[in-house]
């Protein structure tokens, strides 16, 4: 699809790109707005970004009638029926491509150090943030990916998930 076909705003053209977004949202939920525009970008064979493909992505994704979760200041969709305070996985990036910060929600921060921390039988608060965050397949501690993984952490802590024994140690609350 050229630039020009992308941005034709025909009912039959925008059908089509919406039908994509929500395909995205179907198969990668929770999914950031920049990840569904990433992907509308790359199945339509369009490289570069400018002002006019961000209008259309915007518009295209507003289209799907999706409601939007803000989670900081990153839109996130999930697909119908998904509830964010239920979700109890998180996802792995396939070989080769690693996941922003911002594309993750939080929820899944949560899930990789609930299970790291299950892994360990107890640790220490900050060697639980950056054990979730290498299960996210985040090889540094960048400050977008220790915030992420803070919220994740204030979500455990949140929904009692998670306690601290008497050695300091961070446990997962009904192993102990």
């Amino acid at each position: 699809m050229t630039e020009e076909e992308f941005l034709n705003k025909s009912t039959q053209a925008t059908a089509y790109l919406v039908a994509m977004a929500n395909k995205v949202i179907l198969e990668e939920s929770p999914v950031s707005a920049n990840t569904i525009g990433i992907r509308i970008m790359e199945a339509c064979g369009i490289a570069k970004s400018n002002q006019k493909i961000r209008d259309r992505i915007e518009y295209i994704i507003r289209a799907t009638r999706v409601k939007p979760a803000p989670e900081g200041g990153t839109l996130f969709f999930w697909k119908s029926g998904d509830d964010p305070m239920a979700y109890d996985f998180y996802r792995v990036s396939p070989e080769g491509e690693v996941r922003s910060p911002e594309d993750i929600h939080p929820s899944e921060a949560a899930c990789a150090m609930l299970e790291a921390i299950k892994e360990q039988f107890g640790i220490p608060r900050d060697a639980a943030l950056v054990a979730g965050a290498h299960k996210l397949g985040l090889t540094r501690m960048t400050p977008s990916a220790k915030t992420l993984m803070e919220t994740g952490m204030e979500i455990l802590e949140n929904e009692n998930a998670v306690t601290l024994d008497s050695n300091g140690m961070l446990q997962v609350k009904n192993m102990i």
